[in-house]
């Protein structure tokens, strides 16, 4: 049997510097993948996002007794999101409590705390890092895609309005990054298209995505006053014109389960990635009655949600030829 009871009760002040210490943790270090995905905070143990296309455009009628024309809408893919549990816990003994021996599981609780927020930082890096499959769980965290039965990243879109086109979000030929490359990139993104075939509005700075191992080329692109790549001092329009922001993670290289060629651009709070919280990092604690070992625990509920792939791009970055 197992009772829930407030660590007060056995030692006083204990279970309050362990409280103390994991929020210490959560301060220092900071969640920072809400800059790239859109934070949202959900309820349910279940939730369903889907989307309509726009209406198209207005047709001209000559007003001496032509109808106007009659236009329809249609609905777009699901994406079904389920959130995970996510946790970590120790476990003190009566005698450490009573000698005043837990200092390393104060230092513990403190780590939880960060690592309560790296997480979630690296959970969401995972959108990109099993973007070119339909694997739904990427090293090791869940992520619920759009519903089109496609990679996030994919030159085959399919349509549900009847007779359009398939489109593209992915280079076919795995273009490395760079300043031409970025221009690809970037027109491709721009260019976007509705189910229905009517052009998208991505109002808001790009981002282009890389691991570490691009980190130092992505900052000539994207800040240098003069295009890197050009030997006649051309403007680099990134710095100058259409700036494009640049967010490296080491969450993304390949020693860390990502790639070193692989490149993303996006527009943030416009592309529809999510990380959608059902319950923040919270401590609890319990006590065994019969052995009198105290366990204290972090848990949480998120998911990362994949609801359209419009406003995003990707490219392999290995020169590759990709199709899928």
């Amino acid at each position: 049997m197992e009772s829930r009871g407030t660590f007060g009760d056995l030692v006083g002040g204990v279970g309050l510097q362990m409280f103390e210490v994991f929020d210490q943790g959560l301060t220092q270090y900071r969640v920072g993948i809400t800059s790239l995905l859109t934070a949202q905070t959900v309820t349910g143990a279940q939730e369903n996002y889907t989307g309509v296309t726009g209406s198209g455009e207005l047709r001209k009628f000559d007003g001496d007794g032509e109808d106007i024309t009659s236009t329809r809408r249609y609905k777009t893919y699901t994406t079904k999101a389920l959130w995970t549990n996510y946790g970590q816990s120790i476990e003190i003994s009566y005698n450490q409590l009573e000698d005043n021996d837990f200092q390393a599981e104060l230092d513990a609780m403190h780590h939880m705390g960060i690592a309560s927020n790296m997480s979630q930082d690296k959970s969401g890096m995972q959108v990109f890092n099993g973007g070119f499959a339909t694997t739904d769980n990427v090293n090791g965290y869940d992520i619920s895609l759009y519903g089109d039965a496609k990679p996030t990243f994919s030159t085959l879109h399919p349509s549900t309005v009847p007779g359009a086109s398939t489109q593209s979000n992915a280079s076919s030929t795995g273009i490395a990054f760079g300043d031409d490359n970025l221009e690809v990139a970037r027109i491709a993104t721009t260019l976007q298209k509705t189910d229905d075939g009517q052009p998208t509005s991505l109002i808001g700075k790009a981002t282009v995505v890389l691991p570490v191992a691009l980190e130092k080329y992505g900052m000539q692109v994207t800040m240098s006053e003069y295009v890197a790549e050009n030997a006649n001092n051309a403007i680099n329009v990134y710095k100058n014109g259409a700036p494009v922001d640049m967010i490296s993670s080491q969450y993304l290289d390949a020693t860390n389960g990502g790639s070193n060629k692989a490149w993303f651009l996006l527009v943030p709070g416009r592309t529809r990635f999510m990380h959608a919280m059902r319950q923040a990092p919270a401590m609890r604690q319990s006590i065994n009655e019969r052995n009198l070992v105290s366990t204290f625990s972090v848990n949480a509920r998120w998911a990362e949600v994949i609801k359209d792939w419009r406003g995003s791009w990707g490219s392999k970055g290995d020169l590759g030829a990709y199709s899928s």
